[in-house]
């Protein structure tokens, strides 16, 4: 009799355990949970401490999400770099031509290639230049306001790191605004007027800056318009002059240039016509090959 009742118990159990099985099975086009072994204490037929109807979620299994809450959306992966472009090009598309667009467009998948290190940098700086509305990128100009985020750019691919903070404000360490006649600039601290519309600086490692007022060139401007302008004041160094970048905006037009003098001493800087007045920016570098010219030439303002 004791032995029929032990076997009455255990296929009860089985029954049990059949029946609980059953109901947590999900559909069919569900992925069924993973199956886990009966520990001892069901094989062994002993009671569960369990009330009847419930039972703990296996440790593998996903918690539902509380009653009235929504699942937390994953994050979205950021923006390729690529993709960020083309919509810088899409901003100035009004502005271009077929072939100056797909010169631009054309540029965009190298900005993918950039150190990962780098992507903050080439992020900030492609950003500003699709929000500034004035800006060319048609004519491969960078914009006044974006020029220290595109500075910041060839410096991170050169070190593999973005700049310091005084890089990448644009204002290099020792330097400051300066307020002329007319004009404001940042440049070494100590420019001084130099008389009969110039103002000049000498910075520690020797180089010249100047500020000089000529009459603005007549007629359209243009790159030919500021050739010739350019050959009248840059007299014997003017054979070389060479120009680019020109920028044409409501209340100015301006564009930068490069020479080298008979002497082997290098010349840089900007020309700068607001209406009847052109402001020639020049960094005097003498025999360097490079100097910090960059907060000098782009943070040119008029008042």
């Amino acid at each position: 009799m004791s032995q029929s009742r032990s076997k009455t118990k255990l296929a009860l159990s089985v029954v049990g355990v059949a029946f609980a099985v059953a109901c947590a099975t999900p559909p069919a086009d569900s992925p069924s949970p993973t199956e886990e072994p009966a520990s001892p204490e069901t094989e062994s037929g002993q009671a569960s401490t369990e009330p009847a109807g419930t039972s703990e979620p296996a440790p593998d299994s996903e918690a539902a999400p509380p009653a009235g809450e929504t699942p937390a959306e994953p994050t979205p992966p950021a923006e390729p770099l690529s993709q960020l472009c083309n919509k810088m090009c899409d901003a100035v598309a009004p502005k271009c031509t077929p072939m100056q667009l797909k010169g631009c467009r054309s540029t965009c998948d190298n900005y993918d290639a950039h150190p990962a290190a780098c992507d903050g940098v080439v992020r900030g700086a492609l950003e500003c230049a699709r929000a500034d509305k004035d800006f060319l990128f048609c004519a491969n100009v960078v914009p006044d306001s974006c020029a220290k985020q595109f500075k910041a750019i060839n410096t991170c691919a050169e070190t593999g790191k973005p700049p310091d903070s005084a890089t990448a404000s644009g204002m290099p360490a020792g330097w400051e605004r300066y307020a002329g006649d007319g004009f404001s600039v940042v440049v070494p601290a100590g420019m001084r007027s130099a008389g009969q519309g110039k103002w000049s600086v000498k910075a520690p490692d020797g180089v010249v800056y100047e500020v000089a007022l000529h009459p603005a060139p007549e007629g359209k401007l243009n790159n030919r318009t500021f050739l010739l302008a350019g050959n009248k004041i840059f007299g014997a160094c003017a054979p070389k002059l060479k120009l680019h970048a020109i920028v044409e905006k409501p209340d100015h037009t301006s564009i930068q240039y490069k020479t080298t003098c008979p002497d082997g001493n290098q010349q840089l800087g900007r020309m700068h016509v607001v209406g009847s007045k052109m402001y020639v920016l020049t960094a005097y570098l003498g025999t360097k090959t490079s100097a910090e010219t960059d907060a000098f030439v782009y943070s040119f303002e008029t008042k």
